[in-house]
């Protein structure tokens, strides 16, 4: 059986009839309006015995153990596909963490949207596994600069659009465009009050009206951390980069030929990673984060690998920086990845993650200077951990197709 593809998506702006607590800046920002809607995006894939449905949110980021209970609701009408919700990082959306409310002591999630919420999450992940059709897969990629810069270390820059589409199998028209930029959508910036996915949304819109199909945003390694790097904060600014970017995509995968997809691999690797930042543990234990600790007080979290045509995407919990990013992409081409694809914030958020030789964790965290990113991540070992988790997806990947071939 051949690759089958299918697509749904669905509205998840809140309401504003409550107060609205925006998510990636400081406390209390409430939301005044809404420039654009916020969506979830599910692109299920299906090839003989593996089905994984892809799912995109306009959200700062969504906990693990959240993510599970929605895959469980998916699981029970589709048993055995399993589920990727990937969080797109707009710092202009709804608190979904717990970290963004109007004073240090309470969370910043509505309770009655969030539930709202991971039912439509998992509503909109069948209703594209329904949809599944025959397709094949144009795959693409090019360099987009002057958009993003590092703000941590500028001499690091990941600037590389991934671009896979997928087009009807028999007609070639298009079916559904999925892009990954390591890139935070944060143009607009603190002091903007209205709910909008950022360049996100031009970006997809471009990429909709040129196609005529729907069009998927994530993001790639953008810790360091990757920044707009646009003339200023406006809609204007944002709109402008979506333009570019989406335009890029369609420039690059007008030369790229559709390629017959007889399998998919997707296979998923847990592991742990001690909880050793102060802040986050006191977040905890105040009850703004939520989610439990295993008995030796680390936490499981997990990595998984799709291979998808001569493509090769990595999904990872939280925000890498290009450093580690550069070369998870250099193991995925050496692993035979023609197209090497990092996308962050999928099935968790563990904040920032760092080369060990890096990380520094400030004297005051309250004040971290130069080590913003170490005050906002879980510790110095999750990165050597996600760098394993790579090597034992791809070592099973070989020994399984060993298998297979013999």
């Amino acid at each position: 059986m051949t690759l089958s593809v299918g697509y749904a998506q669905s509205v998840i702006t809140p309401s504003l009839e409550r107060p609205v607590y925006l998510a990636g800046f400081g406390r209390n920002r409430r939301a005044a309006s809404v420039h654009d809607d916020l969506y979830a995006r599910a692109l299920a894939l299906r090839a003989h015995d593996t089905a994984v449905i892809l799912v995109a949110a306009d959200l700062i980021g969504l906990a693990r153990h959240e993510i599970q209970a929605i895959e469980r609701a998916v699981q029970e009408q589709a048993p055995g596909v399993q589920l990727v919700v990937a969080a797109t990082h707009t710092h202009h959306g709804p608190d979904t963490l717990g970290l963004w409310g109007p004073d240090e002591m309470t969370r910043g999630v509505d309770a009655g949207y969030f539930a709202h919420l991971k039912q439509t999450l998992a509503t909109t992940a069948l209703a594209a596994y329904q949809r599944l059709q025959p397709a094949a897969l144009r795959a693409a990629a090019t360099m987009v600069t002057g958009v993003a810069r590092n703000a941590r270390n500028p001499a690091i820059t990941d600037e590389e659009l991934s671009c896979l589409q997928f087009v009807d199998a028999a007609t070639h028209r298009p079916l559904a465009t999925l892009l990954v930029y390591p890139c935070h959508p944060e143009v607009l910036w603190d002091d903007n009050p209205h709910i909008t996915s950022d360049y996100l949304h031009t970006m997809r819109r471009t990429v909709e009206q040129a196609t005529g199909a729907p069009c998927i945003g994530m993001v790639g390694a953008l810790g360091g951390m990757m920044t707009p790097a646009m003339p200023g904060n406006s809609f204007a600014d944002a709109e402008r980069m979506g333009v570019i970017l989406g335009e890029a995509a369609l420039t690059a995968l007008a030369e790229a030929s559709p390629q017959t997809v007889d399998r998919i691999d997707y296979r998923r690797h847990l592991f742990t990673t001690p909880l050793a930042n102060p802040l986050f543990q006191m977040a905890m234990q105040a009850g703004l984060l939520t989610g439990a600790l295993n008995a030796d007080g680390a936490l499981t979290t997990e990595a998984s690998l799709l291979s998808i045509g001569d493509a090769m995407i990595f999904f990872m919990p939280g925000e890498v920086l290009p450093k580690l990013g550069l070369a998870y992409k250099a193991t995925l081409r050496a692993a035979g990845a023609r197209h090497a694809v990092l996308v962050g914030l999928a099935n968790d958020e563990l904040g920032y993650i760092l080369p060990a030789e890096e990380f520094v964790y400030p004297d005051n965290p309250f004040e971290p200077g130069d080590h913003y990113e170490e005050s906002m991540s879980v510790g110095a070992e999750v990165g050597p951990a996600l760098t394993a988790a790579l090597d034992v997806l791809l070592h099973n990947q070989h020994a399984i197709r060993r298998s297979e071939d013999e």
